[in-house]
């Protein structure tokens, strides 16, 4: 969830990587082509938002997921290339039979949503977050990638969007796991442009699993649920005593891209 941005660079400066720049320049002639204007002062504005710090992401307005290109703005964070790998790990938990029902808590941008949708199109989904503007984005992005038709938005912080009868094959979430004492070390590039709401859980970073793991059993399907979730790279050993206290047998630590703990997947 807060791993490096690209477009990152040091205060004051405005060197470009080669890649940012075909990146912006390849943006504002998009622009150009699709609205008028000139593309010269289209890339200059480009150019003035990233010196002032705002995240190359959010300047060009879209981001590759997975096999999608996804709108992204500040409404959300920016999906990142560790969680991709979540995707792979619920594929995995499903197994051959990729059909039933996912909810996906806290869905943000609805990156992880719709990948799943649209790599499962015999899966429906329930996703959720607290954040309207937050739906507001992915609602967008379930229509851009054509899969708004099996996937349900709903507004609610964490269980309170999920009706009481209602059981999941499988529970998803990239929870907010940063605590409060780790907040002013965060890259400014995060810290000072993506949602706080997304990423700050609380006094200890643990306070997100506690609630999902809490009451995750009862919106299991009996027999074969899965919680899936992505974690800090320091919480793997505790989230995994979480969800064993919450009467999860079978809990495994995955890793992201460079060997860190980055999942957890529990089941039981």
């Amino acid at each position: 969830m807060i791993a490096d941005t690209p477009g990152a660079r040091i205060e004051g400066t405005s060197a470009y990587s080669v890649s940012e720049q075909r990146w912006l320049e390849q943006a504002a002639k998009e622009e150009a082509d699709r609205d008028g204007g000139s593309k010269s002062a289209i890339l200059a504005d480009y150019q003035r938002r990233l010196d002032a710090g705002e995240p190359l992401q959010y300047v060009l307005g879209s981001w590759q997921f997975r096999w999608l290109e996804l709108r992204v703005d500040s409404r959300a964070l920016i999906p990142r290339p560790e969680t991709e790998l979540i995707v792979d790990l619920i594929m995995a938990a499903l197994g051959d039979v990729r059909s039933g029902k996912v909810l996906e808590l806290g869905t943000g941008s609805g990156a992880i949503a719709a990948s799943i949708a649209f790599e499962c199109p015999d899966l429906v989904l329930v996703a959720t977050d607290s954040s309207a503007d937050a739906l507001a984005l992915a609602e967008m992005n379930l229509v851009s990638c054509g899969v708004d038709d099996r996937v349900t938005l709903r507004l609610g912080d964490w269980w309170e969007a999920v009706d009481t009868d209602e059981r999941f094959r499988l529970i998803c979430s990239n929870p907010p796991y940063i605590a409060e004492a780790e907040w002013l070390g965060l890259d400014a590039v995060v810290r000072d442009w993506e949602p706080q709401g997304a990423l700050l859980a609380g006094r200890t970073g643990l306070e997100c699993y506690q609630v999902i793991f809490g009451q995750a059993h009862r919106y299991l399907e009996e027999g074969r649920g899965v919680v899936v979730v992505e974690i800090g790279a320091t919480q793997g050993g505790d989230v995994q005593q979480i969800a064993m206290a919450a009467g999860f047998d079978d809990v495994s630590l995955s890793q992201d891209l460079v060997g860190r703990d980055r999942f957890v997947v529990a089941r039981g």
